[in-house]
């Protein structure tokens, strides 16, 4: 993608020179928010869709001021991203409610434009360079936070959102987040010679995650961990792997959630309840994809799709008022289908596909930490974890040019 120089200068009166305004408002902007998000982004996880998507506005904003024209977007990006938008929007002919799926496509659509102006958003060099020196103490900075608020039971979370039972959880959101951006982060220290800082870097989040009560941001750190260590030995081998197991995995889900769901009798003695509550989750939910697996039932309806009697009978947790499956994967066969998988596949394959050079082993890592993130938690139209994947992959674009993908 090409992008003009970022060193525009115009001329003063006095006959020197200094930066356009309009150019420094925009550098400061993005350094400013990048390097807040180890920090604000983690004691506040949902802060990440308006830091970023607000940047990503303004910068394009700004960047049309300048350069009198719009930016550069990532094409195929913003083709996928279209078509999974007016897929959703067909939906509405024929999902189970109306009213939820058409409040919920207005939020993929917000979600999507922000992303994409999120990745079309022009670095310079020295910009990175700069943010890439402040994100070392930035992510040291939140995790001392993270560690000495758990240590003396939470004051800060208490004072930002109250007296509730389980406020250490209220890390999770950033925990995950960070867990993704750890990697673009350490891959640009160790591009830029600091190689201490970047072992470092994962150190402080591997703390964080086992200081922190987010199962799924460990599990996640370690698969990305695991794909590092294996992608350093063979590149090629790690991104075929990476690329064909979550294909075949995405395709296969549900079927293999159905086989799983019928087994929580016998593994009620090594799962954990929260464990079993996900299994019965998946029992209706897989059920209920297999009933419309081309269509799906709507944008956001799988908290009200239809649990029926018999299968309320059987479960311990799962009650009939719903809850959201806790695995995109499912929620995107139960609510869009087929097509809706087969699109998340093509983004998924798109940036294995497009990881290259020395550092491609923590690229691979960052999409595996993503994948496992997404089979554990959130919701398909969870704005944060939208905007802290764009944000990984604009890390990753600030690789030294000689050295980026």
């Amino acid at each position: 993608m090409k992008q003009r120089d970022e060193a525009i200068m115009y001329q003063i009166p006095a006959g020197g020179q200094r930066q356009n305004p309009l150019a420094t408002l925009r550098h400061s902007l993005f350094i400013a928010v990048f390097a807040s998000l180890p920090v604000i982004g983690l004691v506040a996880g949902p802060s990440y869709a308006p830091l970023l998507f607000g940047l990503a506005g303004l910068s394009a904003i700004l960047a049309g001021v300048e350069y009198r024209r719009w930016p550069a977007l990532d094409r195929p990006v913003a083709l996928i991203v279209l078509l999974f938008v007016l897929l959703c929007a067909v939906g509405l002919l024929d999902t189970f409610s109306p009213r939820i799926t058409q409040q919920r496509l207005g939020q993929m659509a917000g979600i999507s434009i922000g992303c994409v102006l999120l990745l079309a958003v022009p670095v310079a060099e020295r910009q990175a360079d700069r943010l890439v020196s402040v994100l070392f103490w930035t992510v040291a900075l939140g995790v001392a936070i993270l560690g000495a608020d758990t240590a003396f039971d939470y004051p800060l979370q208490h004072a930002l959102g109250g007296d509730a039972v389980n406020i250490g959880t209220k890390y999770n959101r950033g925990l995950i987040a960070l867990v993704i951006l750890a990697w673009p982060a350490a891959a640009n220290l160790a591009a830029r010679g600091a190689r201490g800082k970047a072992r470092l870097t994962i150190a402080f989040v591997l703390l964080a995650s086992i200081v922190g009560l987010s199962t799924t941001g460990l599990v996640a750190l370690l698969a990305g961990f695991f794909v590092w260590l294996v992608a350093l030995k063979a590149p090629r081998f790690a991104a075929i792997a990476l690329g064909a197991g979550m294909s075949l995995l995405g395709l296969a889900l549900p079927v293999l959630l159905r086989i799983a769901s019928g087994q929580r009798d016998h593994l009620g003695s090594v799962v954990k309840s929260s464990g079993i509550h996900r299994l019965e989750i998946w029992d209706y939910m897989s059920a209920r994809i297999l009933e419309r697996p081309l269509t799906g039932w709507g944008l956001g309806v799988a908290k009200v799709v239809p649990i029926h009697a018999d299968e309320l009978a059987t479960y311990l947790y799962a009650d009939a008022s719903g809850i959201y499956p806790h695995n995109q994967w499912i929620e995107l066969w139960l609510e869009t289908g087929l097509l809706g998988v087969l699109l998340a596949l093509a983004l998924v394959l798109l940036a294995v596909w497009r990881l290259r050079g020395p550092w491609r082993a923590y690229g691979l890592a960052a999409v595996a930490a993503a994948l496992t993130g997404s089979l554990l938690n959130f919701e398909i139209t969870t704005d944060s974890w939208w905007a802290a994947l764009a944000a990984s992959a604009v890390l990753f674009r600030l690789l030294p040019k000689d050295q980026a993908a």
